[in-house]
């Protein structure tokens, strides 16, 4: 047996399966003054939590030394283990006392310390490998990591193209541009005869007819 028309709840209901009733639900949570200010409780919380896990590398001092180099790497990864603290590039050039220029000149371009160039690969292979779970779990967005992807760990959309360089039959490359002048001389050199182009002869002109003054 239904209700009467018009019978109210006395007892204040959830919201149901329909979507009329989640949007009313939704409406009268928001107008809710202590719910917006949990919400921006929660906000200013995380904010805190974010700016934390990265001021707190500010006052380390720079080290070339490897052995604390890896050290430091190796703290740096067992933090974000146990914190549950996002590992970065930024943060891990933070955590070595560096800035990210100086992390990538490292990497790429001080060939006198091949050790740390290599230590450098490794930690960031396992960032990488990182991210690439995160997006994969839908826990980052797609665009973030293709942008870190190829900033950071060298991926990139490329298409190679091959050019394969003239040949002659006999194995030498061929110089292009000493092609072009030596055919510039020889056409210089050689003699341009031209002929005379005969032309047709012309036909006899009539003899004056007998008689004709």
């Amino acid at each position: 047996m239904g209700r009467p028309k018009g019978a109210k709840d006395k007892v204040k209901r959830k919201p149901g399966s329909g979507s009329n009733a989640n949007i009313e639900y939704l409406k009268e949570n928001n107008a809710n003054p202590g719910y917006k200010k949990l919400q921006k409780s929660e906000k200013k919380q995380e904010i805190s939590r974010i700016v934390q896990e990265s001021v707190q590398y500010f006052p380390r001092k720079p080290t070339r030394d490897n052995a604390e180099i890896a050290e430091r790497l190796n703290d740096y990864f067992k933090q974000c283990y146990e914190t549950g603290q996002i590992p970065t590039v930024e943060d891990m050039a933070l955590a070595l006392g560096i800035n990210r220029r100086t992390l990538y000149y490292w990497e790429n371009y001080d060939k006198n310390n091949p050790e740390r160039a290599a230590m450098v690969t490794q930690a960031k292979e396992v960032l990488a490998a990182i991210d690439a779970k995160l997006v994969s779990e839908g826990k980052i967005p797609q665009v973030t990591y293709i942008f870190r992807a190829k900033n950071y760990f060298g991926m990139r959309d490329q298409q190679d193209v091959v050019v394969t360089p003239n040949v002659d039959p006999m194995g030498e490359q061929i110089d292009e541009e000493r092609l072009r002048k030596k055919y510039l001389e020889t056409a210089m050199d050689e003699e341009i005869i031209v002929e005379p182009v005969p032309l047709p002869a012309a036909d006899p002109v009539p003899e004056a007819a007998e008689g004709a003054e």
